[in-house]
């Protein structure tokens, strides 16, 4: 009988997979035993930025994590399948249109949407919410601080046990940097590396151009960015790429910077006296132009944090105070202000860029003692409009 035919559907953006989504699809498949659990990478997510890895990437990735996790049928055992149909429409789908596409494939059968605890409080803000309802049961997996309640309006089946809370955001922020993250199974971390996905690739060119020491400042530039891009609220690809590419011209030695300067035209705060004084501090300049030369950058927020890192903007962005930050409060930094700065931009990040703007004013010098005036400036600036809150 179709009716007694149980065909869960697990949705997500699973960039990357990881160790609570494994653990939810074995759970639902072992105490429900359905003839097919489906798990339906997106194409593109209706909630978030577009997946830092393409979808190819993330459905070879899910695949080797279910054989990993002992999750390919066996006798007896529930069928757990990737089903690409997200992929083939190749926009944004709605979970009521994935549902009722399954609806259609098993006739008379009984759906179940597999989802953690955590979506529950903001399901009923999902389009056509109803229509999922009408469709199929919601299965939910209790995850750490959000308990299944019982909501007016989103009846849903608890699934037994408990399942860690682990954040796709979190774990790209660690990625990103070249760091590995807890939470990922070890075939997900090997596919990674090997594949070059989540900035990768772009740091082994980034490694074959500069000096050891440089690479390693700009992964912890790249690590620190990305995380207090987490905390208020930017984007940690971007915060991780503008990190990793802000000294990409650092090593370039002083006669090339300039010829590089004035070939290319660059804007940069007294240019002419600049390349008198402290051509050296061109290289952020500089380093704009080859991320967007070399390395195919056309993001402005990005291009204009890598631009303005040695002296700062009296109106920066978002992205342009993580990254000025980052640069001075890194790991590795041999100062004792660095990790002043670092901890003060996790709890207030316009506090940390006024602070680090202090530092560079006193320390930060270029040949003959000049201090760039454009610091100064700098300062006077965030000094009035901190004065004038």
């Amino acid at each position: 009988m179709a009716a007694d035919k149980k065909i869960i559907i697990y949705g997500g953006a699973f960039d990357p997979p990881h160790e609570g989504h494994f653990a939810l699809i074995r759970a639902a498949a072992e105490q429900l035993k359905p003839e097919v659990l489906y798990v339906v990478p997106c194409f593109r997510s209706p909630f978030k930025d577009s997946p830092a890895a393409p979808y190819r990437d993330r459905a070879a990735m899910l695949k080797d994590g279910l054989k990993a996790c002992g999750l390919v049928k066996k006798r007896g055992g529930a069928r757990v399948a990737v089903h690409p149909f997200e992929f083939r429409r190749g926009q944004v789908t709605y979970t009521w249109q994935t549902v009722r596409f399954f609806k259609k494939l098993h006739p008379g059968a009984q759906l179940y949407f597999l989802l953690g605890s955590d979506c529950l409080g903001a399901f009923r803000k999902w389009k056509h919410y109803r229509r999922i309802l009408a469709d199929a049961v919601l299965l939910a997996g209790r995850r750490p601080g959000f308990a299944l309640k019982r909501t007016a309006g989103t009846p849903f089946a608890p699934l037994n046990g408990r399942f860690p809370l682990i954040a796709s955001n979190a774990l790209k922020a660690e990625l990103f940097p070249g760091l590995r993250p807890a939470g990922l199974l070890p075939s997900t971390w090997s596919y990674i590396n090997r594949k070059g996905l989540y900035l990768g690739a772009l740091r082994r060119r980034l490694e074959k151009i500069l000096p050891p020491r440089r690479f390693a400042h700009s992964l912890a530039v790249a690590a620190l960015a990305a995380e207090l891009a987490l905390k208020h609220g930017a984007d940690p690809l971007r915060a991780a790429l503008a990190g990793l590419l802000h000294d990409a011209a650092r090593d370039m030695p002083p006669r090339s910077l300039v010829r590089f300067a004035l070939r290319r035209r660059l804007r940069a705060p007294r240019l002419r006296e600049t390349i008198l004084k402290a051509p050296v501090l061109l290289h952020a300049a500089a380093g704009a132009a080859l991320a967007a030369e070399k390395f195919g950058v056309r993001d402005r927020a990005v291009l204009d944090a890598i631009r303005q890192h040695t002296l700062g903007a009296r109106n920066p962005g978002l992205l342009s105070k993580i990254i000025y930050v980052a640069d001075l409060g890194a790991c590795g930094r041999d100062f004792p202000e660095a990790a002043e700065v670092a901890a003060l931009a996790r709890r207030d990040l316009d506090a940390a860029y006024r602070r680090a703007n202090y530092v560079k004013l006193i320390y930060a010098s270029g040949a003959d003692g000049w201090r760039h005036p454009e610091t100064a400036k700098v300062w006077h600036s965030l000094q009035a409009r901190e004065k004038n809150k």
